[in-house]
């Protein structure tokens, strides 16, 4: 008798929140999936929660430490997010091939100038979507736990729409290459998700869209995303209001 009581109150919580959030039923669901996956197996926590815009375009720039990392972030909004992805992924299977097209992800070819993939990433834009890029481009550099320099695909696309964009730094994790690994294994380190606050690109907007400009606005959110950096796991509340006094 009592668990059915509990598991009707967690429902008529639930229908709550699911009201409130403006979701579909499924969209609202799928987030919960990757919410609890991201805690439960990955001890994944966050600064704070829905740090995006309840709606309109937005871009998202973070650091790369493993094929988990979209879980991580979907775990902290209420929006879907839509990420940049290389093409390969897309074809790994049924099952991925159905999540990343929930996500509307933007497929993009590896070791080049992909300009169908920007044109996609910028119509995403166009209709008000969440676009979550990785600037690293691989995951080289998750095992050394070093920041990788960006590739200027996500300043090229920031300064065409000119949505708003977010750094934000994962921490922790399972930090390897291996597929397999990063989605099955329990991390052995807890997950920290920080977000940062928006970067002002508002005097690069007057500016011609060169090589030069796209170099300085990549530097500059690697600078933003790297500032969000935990030196310890005290420090993780304090060091995403840095970024307020960041150019």
């Amino acid at each position: 008798m009592w668990a059915l009581a509990v598991a009707a109150l967690a429902a008529a919580v639930d229908l709550g929140f699911w009201f409130r959030s403006g979701l579909t039923w499924r969209d609202f669901w799928r987030l919960r999936v990757c919410r609890v996956y991201s805690i439960l197996w990955h001890r994944c926590r966050a600064n704070r929660r829905n740090p995006f815009p309840g709606e309109g375009p937005a871009i998202v720039v973070v650091n790369h430490t493993c094929s988990a990392d979209p879980m991580f972030l979907l775990g902290w909004t209420n929006r879907p997010l839509s990420f940049v992805v290389a093409r390969e992924h897309f074809h790994l299977s049924g099952l991925a091939h159905g999540i990343l097209t929930w996500l509307r992800c933007v497929p993009v070819t590896r070791g080049g100038h992909d300009a169908i993939a920007a044109r996609t990433a910028l119509r995403r834009l166009s209709e008000g979507c969440v676009l979550c890029i990785f600037p690293e481009g691989n995951l080289s550099g998750v095992v050394r736990n070093r920041l990788q320099p960006g590739r200027p695909g996500a300043a090229l696309i920031a300064l065409r729409s000119r949505a708003p964009v977010y750094p934000v730094y994962i921490a922790g994790g399972p930090r390897t290459e291996k597929l397999l690994r990063s989605w099955v294994y329990p991390s052995r380190v807890a997950v920290r998700v920080i977000f940062g606050q928006p970067v002002d690109l508002s005097c690069y907007y007057g500016r011609p869209i060169n090589r030069k400009t796209l170099e300085e606005v990549t530097a500059l959110f690697m600078r933003h995303i790297a500032a969000l950096r935990p030196r310890t796991c005290a420090d993780e509340a304090t060091l995403s209001c840095q970024t307020k006094r960041l150019p």
